[in-house]
């Protein structure tokens, strides 16, 4: 092959090469999950195992209500059977001084037939069906609660990622001024200018420099598991989030706390208490209606044929149109009894209701209060990194200058890392508090 030849297929393989890269590259990107804070509460909505539970739970509470209606709806049933006399009875009648040996029956018969039934009035039954519908309504509202609550532990655990990815960034570059440090360090020890003592400090603070890297790491890799499995996301599948601290800090910030924004019925919780206050009145309602009568009707066929031999049998058939009722007349007190409980059972709802009334007011108070609480510490938290960085910048120029000892530098390094954590921690309480005060609000 000549050497354009073979310049030509260099090319063409590199062109092949570089163009296969980028599909891969193209293919992975697009099977990587990027969600921003509100995207990732969003996707969980109507991904996480937890909805998709709830959402079940309704349907299976919609095949209730059809269930226990069709309970209303004519009930028709068949039945037959066939019969081959192996040996028919032999009957023995007296009469006078002789005994008179009969069979009664015939070779073989069959028959079949069916009923229907409806039912006319049952007061139970109407109680019962309004009460399957409201129970559907409750699914629809316990759907609710479960989603806000998915929504909660995401966007907490979308957080801890993010708090995690900050530390092991902060981290990274702590090590990078230390690992710089040392570098500094070891030519100043060599040239005469830096005890080995020196040397041996900073190597000591590249070393815990590297465990926290590693620490954060594996805190990171820790979150981003929690955030999948609480989004719905496989453990496997890549997941990339494309929000930070720094960025949803911001409206938390300027949003005001109103005192007067608290309303209970707008909040999940006392809405499914009231269902359930409705649900158990329902059921002192069905109690008292075990003394109303239940009126069914019916009809009966059945055809019948019998004979000694297959093709040719006698044949009949027989029609019955009826009504049923039913009173309960006496049942030793057990019926008041059981409606007495279900009063009692009402009571307790009703008290519960209130009790969550009250517990919802609460939260409201509580949450506001944190809220207001994590802010102020955020703002003294923030004010202490920034001294803290200050004092640590401006140490390690002195010991770079043979004014301040490595100890010195070590214990400002610690100073400054522990500002830089405490502050990521109050970043992270003031945005847990936000999202405890608008769930207490009732618009997380």
């Amino acid at each position: 092959m000549n050497t354009a030849g073979k310049k030509m297929r260099v090319a063409v393989l590199t062109f092949l090469l570089v163009f296969g890269l980028k599909v891969f590259n193209a293919n992975a990107q697009k099977d990587t999950l990027v969600v921003t804070f509100n995207e990732a509460l969003k996707y969980a909505t109507e991904n996480a195992y937890m909805s998709k539970s709830a959402g079940y739970d309704i349907e299976a509470a919609k095949k209730q209500v059809w269930e226990y209606m069709s309970l209303g709806f004519p009930q028709i049933n068949a039945s037959g059977g066939l019969n081959d006399n192996l040996s028919i009875q032999e009957n023995y009648i007296t009469m006078g001084d002789s005994v008179i040996i009969m069979k009664f029956g015939s070779q073989y018969s069959w028959n079949i037939g069916g009923t229907v039934n409806q039912l006319i009035f049952d007061g139970s039954y109407f109680l019962g069906v309004k009460a399957s519908k409201i129970f559907v309504e409750m699914s629809r509202q316990k759907k609710e609660k479960t989603e806000i609550d998915v929504r909660e532990n995401v966007a907490k655990a979308y957080l801890v990622a993010l708090v995690a990815k900050k530390n092991l960034k902060a981290f990274n570059d702590n090590l990078k001024v230390n690992e710089q440090t040392l570098k500094e360090t070891e030519a100043l020890f060599r040239n005469g200018f830096r005890e080995e003592l020196d040397v041996d400090q900073v190597r000591l603070m590249v070393n815990n420099s590297k465990n926290m890297v590693l620490e954060a790491k594996r805190q990171m890799l820790v979150a981003m598991a929690v955030l999948k499995f609480a989004m719905g996301v496989k453990i496997e599948d890549p997941l990339k989030l494309n929000d930070d601290l720094d960025n949803l800090i911001v409206p938390v910030l300027s949003e005001k706390v109103d005192m007067n924004a608290f309303n209970v019925d707008n909040l999940i919780d006392y809405t499914i208490s009231e269902t359930q206050e409705e649900i158990q009145r329902i059921k002192v309602k069905n109690e008292q209606a075990q003394y109303y009568p239940k009126l069914n009707a019916f009809y009966s066929y059945t055809h019948y044929q019998f004979g000694d031999r297959l093709n040719d049998m006698n044949q009949s058939a027989g029609q019955v149109l009826g009504l049923t009722l039913s009173m309960p007349i006496f049942t030793t007190g057990r019926r008041n009894a059981t409606i007495n409980k279900e009063r009692m059972n009402l009571l307790k709802t009703q008290t519960q209701k209130e009790m969550t009334r009250e517990n919802l007011k609460r939260e409201f108070l509580v949450a506001s209060t944190n809220l207001l609480n994590a802010r102020e510490k955020y703002q003294n938290d923030k004010f202490g990194e920034d001294v803290a960085k200050r004092i640590y910048d401006k140490t390690r120029t002195k010991f770079k200058n043979g004014l301040a000892t490595s100890t010195e530098l070590s214990q400002n390094e610690g100073q400054y890392i522990q500002s830089q954590i405490s502050f990521i921690q109050a970043t992270l309480n003031v945005l847990d508090s936000f999202i405890q005060y608008r769930k207490a609000l009732g618009r997380l």
